[in-house]
C-alpha cells in the first residue's frame, strides 16, 4: 500500500468516524428532548389524575351526605313535613 492510498484511507475513515459521531450526537439530543417532553407529559397527566381522584372523592362524600337519613329528614322538615303525633 502506497503512502498516498494510506493517507486517503485514513482521511476517509476519519470523515466516517466524524459523521458517525455527529449522527450519534444528534440522536442523543433528540432522545433527550423526547425524554424531557415525556416526563413533562407524565407529570401533567399524573396531576390531572390526582385532580379527578379528588373530585371523585368529594362527589362520593357529597353523595353520602345527600343519602343520609339526617339530610333527608332535614329536607323533609324544610319542605313542610311534620312528624305524626
Amino acid at each position: 500500500m502506497t503512502e498516498e492510498k494510506r493517507a486517503r484511507l485514513m482521511a476517509a475513515v476519519t470523515v466516517n468516524v466524524i459523521l458517525l459521531i455527529a449522527i450519534l450526537a444528534a440522536v442523543l439530543v433528540y432522545q433527550l428532548i423526547v425524554l424531557t417532553t415525556l416526563r413533562s407529559e407524565r407529570k401533567r397527566i399524573t396531576e390531572e389524575i390526582e385532580r379527578y381522584e379528588q373530585m371523585v372523592q368529594e362527589s362520593d362524600d357529597y353523595l353520602e351526605r345527600l343519602q343520609s337519613e339526617e339530610y333527608l329528614r332535614d329536607k323533609l322538615i324544610e319542605y313542610g313535613w311534620h312528624y305524626a303525633d
